[in-house]
């Protein structure tokens, strides 16, 4: 079969007969081995249409069918003279409605999506894969995801940035923006995408600012009573968190055959964080280890998100103007040991971290700490 032409056969099935002994013609369609069906206007009678398409007579029917065959053949011509991409599907949809097949936004997403699905759980996490969701839903918000993916411009993409820009800091924006640039260039590599709408776009990652808690802050939440029992839990497992530097996750899955003690009392964790399976020795201290006693080493966890939610009002509740969420814990814990000169190698250590590259983006020295440190120095020149 050449790839200029598709092979066309034609049907009356006696499967498909009607009240009158009529049943519909049907035109299959093959084209790289790829098989399509086309329900005709007109109706034979099976039997009659067996002995006429066999037989070398002339027939009105024979010449019906030559007609359709020559349709789609002219077809074929008109997709490959205009550079339109070949396929069964896209014959049958402009032999149905007299255009071509349009590949829209929301056909070049769902196939990104269906390929990343299948790696959900092997070398992709489900919160990456939520990522790619969210930015998708994001940016049908722009643009309809029933429009041809031709209109994806340059003008669309930097109104999706501009617009996430009004409510989202600047590395969560370009972060949904890089998601969508890879996507659109799966596009472009399989041809479906023309022109580059992401060229002469620069998506620079930058550093989010790292959020930490006082000591003072942290105080204040361990000591106040809500009078409230959710709210009390999730205040001990963030003062846990704030003592222990694990991640929710890592937390998550605590059990008590996890914790281990020293000779002289001092509780610590050893094992592999979730995220990225490096090992991690979590040293407890003491206020996270009166929780741990509190709760009989059987931390109360409950939801990431529902523990969050709880978090903003016990924010609000202690008069804290800090954004307050599960991993500002983790930050505190790492700020208070980097500002009490625990050495950066070490504080990698306790968090699991790869690399001091990683730690460094918790160094965040406080006020105070500066201070004192530049003036400690000059008074030992003098």
């Amino acid at each position: 079969m050449s790839r200029s032409t598709a092979n066309v056969s034609f049907y009356c099935r006696e499967s498909k007969k009607n009240k009158d002994g009529l049943a519909p013609i049907e035109m299959v369609i093959i084209l790289n081995t790829r098989r399509c069906f086309i329900q005709l206007p007109r109706k034979e009678y099976p039997e009659k249409f067996r002995a006429q398409t066999s037989g070398k007579k002339r027939t009105d029917l024979i010449e019906y069918l030559d007609g359709v065959r020559t349709r789609l053949n002219q077809i074929v011509t008109n997709f490959l003279m205009e550079g339109q991409p070949l396929t069964a599907d896209a014959l049958k949809a402009y032999f149905k409605s007299g255009g071509y097949l349009v590949y829209t936004i929301e056909n070049l997403f769902d196939d990104y999506m269906h390929i990343l699905s299948k790696r959900v759980g092997k070398d992709l996490k489900p919160k990456t894969y939520r990522k790619y969701e969210i930015a998708r839903d994001k940016f049908y918000q722009i643009i309809s995801p029933k429009e041809p993916v031709s209109a994806i411009t340059k003008a669309v993409i930097l109104d999706y940035q501009a617009s996430m820009n009004q409510y989202l800091d600047y590395v969560t924006t370009n972060g949904y923006c890089q998601r969508v640039k890879t996507i659109v260039q799966f596009g472009i590599d399989n041809g479906k995408i023309k022109i580059n709408p992401f060229s002469g776009i620069k998506l620079r990652k930058g550093e989010k600012s790292v959020q930490f808690l006082s000591e003072e802050e942290v105080d204040r939440i361990r000591t106040t009573d809500f009078h409230n029992e959710s709210l009390n839990r999730v205040r001990d497992l963030f003062v846990f968190q704030a003592a222990s530097g694990l991640s929710y996750t890592d937390m998550a899955k605590l059990v008590p055959t996890d914790f281990q003690v020293t000779e002289d009392g001092q509780y610590y964790i050893h094992d592999k964080r979730n995220k990225t399976g490096v090992f991690y020795t979590a040293v407890i201290l003491e206020q996270g280890v009166e929780i741990l006693k509190k709760y009989h080493f059987k931390l109360p966890i409950i939801g990431n998100h529902k523990l969050n939610v709880y978090l903003k009002t016990i924010r609000d509740l202690c008069g804290i103007d800090k954004p307050i969420f599960s991993h500002v814990a983790r930050h505190t814990y790492a700020t208070r040991c980097l500002n009490r000169g625990i050495r950066l190698e070490v504080v990698a250590k306790l968090l699991g971290h790869s690399t001091t590259r990683i730690t460094q983006h918790y160094a965040k020295l406080l006020q105070n700490n500066i201070l004192n440190e530049v003036k400690d120095a000059f008074e030992k020149s003098y």
